[in-house]
């Protein structure tokens, strides 16, 4: 079965190393969010600013530096360009970002979990069971993110639990989906 070529093998290789540290990275947030509960104050403001700009500048340059551009490498530039707004915004007015640090982290994972449905279907060409997981997360992911942006819940301890079990969550999607891609990848060309 020929794999149609929505993604590059250079760029998914490019782009993995990328999302791998992404993944860690948001993953932490999470364990931070969790533990800090009630305790949110600028510094985690400027630790989730530097995580998103880490995030977002390579997207970017991913962008750029890929010679074929696809729907893909379209959405790493989008990603790219608000995720990065967004840490420049934490970065320079925490002030600001301090009461609404859940909706960041919710806009930036219903990003993620767009992004995901794109890999998702990369997967499942290659995989159907593996892809229709990644799918189900995805769908997953998107709704909980949603949940958080219009759901009107005051409790900052269960809104900061609630956002760090998603960070969580998607970082461990991120790493496994890239995971199960790459290995299915190497078996489709016999490596």
């Amino acid at each position: 079965m020929k794999v149609p070529q929505l993604i590059t093998e250079s760029y998914l290789s490019k782009w993995k190393t990328n999302s791998f540290l992404s993944a860690m990275l948001w993953a932490a947030m999470g364990l931070v969010l969790i533990v800090i509960r009630d305790q949110v104050h600028y510094s985690t403001c400027y630790l989730l600013g530097l995580i998103l700009l880490i995030q977002g500048i390579p997207h970017l340059f991913l962008f750029i530096i890929e010679e074929e551009k696809h729907i893909f490498s379209i959405s790493s530039l989008i990603n790219g360009i608000l995720i990065s707004f967004l840490g420049i915004w934490a970065l320079t007015l925490p002030q600001e970002v301090e009461q609404d640090i859940p909706n960041v982290i919710a806009f930036v994972t219903l990003l993620h979990g767009i992004k995901d449905i794109a890999l998702s279907k990369r997967i499942r060409y290659l995989e159907k069971r593996s892809g229709n997981i990644a799918m189900g997360i995805s769908i997953f992911t998107i709704f909980c993110s949603l949940l958080i942006l219009f759901l009107p819940l005051e409790e900052t301890g269960i809104v900061s639990i609630w956002s760090g079990s998603l960070l969580i969550l998607d970082g461990i999607s991120d790493f496994w989906m890239w995971s199960v891609l790459t290995i299915k990848s190497n078996e489709h060309r016999g490596i």
